[in-house]
C-alpha cells in the first residue's frame, strides 16, 4: 500500500479553518500523482508529454467521516483494488492522528492522449500494477 502525507493547509479550509471538500479531491490528485510516480514508475510528466498517456478519473465516491482542521497532518493511503484491461480501481483511506477522515473509491482509465480513447496498460505498467493488487 503506497502513502502520501501531506498538511493541510489554509487554502484547503472553508473560512471557519476546515477542510473544503473539493481540495480534498486536489490532495487525493496529489497523492495519486504521488502513487503513480512510485507504483507505476512513470511521472505525470513522462506519462503526459512522452508516452502521450493519461489516467483520468472516470468514477468517483466519497464518504466523508469526521471533519479535518487547518494544519493537520492527512494520510493519504491508497490501495490498488483492481486491474482491468485500461482501467485501475483505488481506495484512498485518508486519516490523521490515526482517526479516519473520509473514504474515496476511484476508477480511472488509462487514455491514448492523441485519439482521447481508452487503451491498453502496456506490458511494463501492467507488470507493476500487478504487484500492488492486495
Amino acid at each position: 500500500m503506497f502513502t502520501a502525507t501531506f498538511p493541510l493547509r489554509f487554502g484547503h479550509c472553508d473560512p471557519a479553518g476546515i477542510a473544503f471538500y473539493p481540495r480534498y479531491f486536489e490532495l487525493c490528485d496529489a497523492a495519486i500523482e504521488d502513487w503513480t510516480a512510485a507504483v507505476l514508475g512513470q511521472d505525470r510528466r513522462t506519462l503526459h508529454l512522452d508516452l502521450k498517456l493519461g489516467l483520468p478519473t472516470v468514477s468517483l465516491q466519497a464518504d466523508f467521516s469526521k471533519a479535518s482542521r487547518l494544519g493537520d497532518q492527512l494520510a493519504f493511503a491508497i490501495r490498488t483494488r483492481r486491474i482491468g484491461n485500461s482501467s485501475v480501481d483505488l481506495d484512498l483511506t485518508v486519516t490523521s492522528d490515526g482517526e479516519t477522515r473520509f473514504l474515496a473509491r476511484y476508477t480511472m482509465v488509462l487514455i491514448d492522449l492523441v485519439t482521447l480513447q481508452a487503451t491498453s496498460w502496456p506490458a511494463p505498467l501492467r507488470e507493476r500494477l500487478n504487484k500492488e493488487v492486495e
